[in-house]
């Protein structure tokens, strides 16, 4: 059947797909926000350079290439390299040329960039687990991460969670 305006009116399972993609997006920016204001309060660290750490921290070598971090995090190649301008200023890492390719650069953790991740993540789990724990059981939590890594996957097959 048409809509009012001549298009076709939309079926039920789409707008069930926009009405829980809306949602998922909602329910991210929520934790970003959350997670956020617990780590500037209880580390003085921001979320995304706390993520930035994590990533770096999990690659092989000891750091990573900034546009490897930029894919990681998925966001421009210059916004990622202003991001890791002010962790370098704030001295959590090192950037230093890539001895494989003289065009890039590496990015590693430093000491302080080691401790203060390592803080910071006890606080990272508490507030996801205070926020997760409350709604959803441990099985429909792991069910829930399995979900969202075969999203992912799909969305972008290198993508590895």
């Amino acid at each position: 059947m048409a809509a009012r305006d001549g298009s076709q009116a939309s079926s039920p399972a789409r707008v069930s797909g926009v009405t829980w993609a809306t949602d998922l997006i909602r329910l991210e920016i929520a934790l970003w926000d959350r997670v956020d204001a617990r780590l500037r309060e209880s580390h003085e660290l921001p979320l995304a350079f706390f993520e930035s750490l994590l990533f770096i921290s999990r690659a092989r070598r000891g750091g990573m290439r900034v546009g490897d971090l930029a894919q990681a995090l998925r966001v421009t190649v210059g916004g990622t390299s202003k991001l890791i301008d002010r962790i370098e200023r704030a001295g959590l890492i090192t950037r230093g040329p890539d001895p494989d390719d003289r065009r890039a650069s590496r990015v590693a953790l430093t000491t302080a960039g080691k401790r203060k991740l390592n803080a910071a993540l006890k606080t990272y789990e508490a507030e996801v687990g205070s926020i997760l724990g409350g709604v959803l059981s441990p099985e429909e939590q792991r069910r829930l991460s399995d979900y969202v890594s075969r999203l992912l996957t799909s969305i972008d097959p290198g993508e590895r969670t």
